[in-house]
């Protein structure tokens, strides 16, 4: 896969993901927050075979399936995913943690360990959480990372 970005100034950045086939898929992410995704067949340069616009919100959405968040495999032991050397693992906020009332911006990420979503009873699960979000109490933390740093992470909450 190789990937090529590109700015477009005045409107904001372009991405073009060329897979191995040879198709490729163009996202325009413009500063607005919205997406344009358009899908290229192998050989077709002019015409879009298919072409989508996303809100933020919906991107966001998209970029969690994506990544895997919204599919929680089997527990197995540990609520671990091996992604090679990667690990995703969902993180509990419990009555008197610390981390009741702070700000997803505030979080002192180790390198190597990334916050992909806040899943809240009762709400939408939120992917790539804005640094807004106030963390509350039966929040679960979907981070992913390293093992070294996701455990690093852990030890911090």
């Amino acid at each position: 896969m190789r990937v090529e970005e590109a700015v477009l100034p005045g409107v904001g950045r372009k991405y073009t993901i060329t897979v191995q086939s040879g198709d490729r898929i163009v996202i325009v992410v413009h500063h607005s927050g919205k997406r344009e995704l358009q899908y290229f067949e192998a050989g077709e340069e002019e015409e879009p075979t298919m072409a989508l616009d996303l809100t933020d919100e919906e991107a966001r959405e998209l970029g969690a399936i994506l990544a895997g968040v919204l599919f929680h495999p089997e527990a197995v032991g540990d609520t671990q995913s091996k992604l090679g050397e990667k690990v995703i693992e969902w993180i509990k906020v419990l009555p008197g943690s610390k981390l009741v009332g702070k700000r997803a911006g505030e979080l002192a990420l180790p390198p190597g360990a990334h916050l992909l979503a806040v899943d809240r009873p009762g709400a939408p699960m939120i992917p790539n959480p804005p640094p807004e979000v106030v963390l509350e109490v039966g929040d679960t933390l979907v981070v992913a990372g390293s093992r070294e740093a996701v455990e690093a992470l852990k030890r911090t909450l």
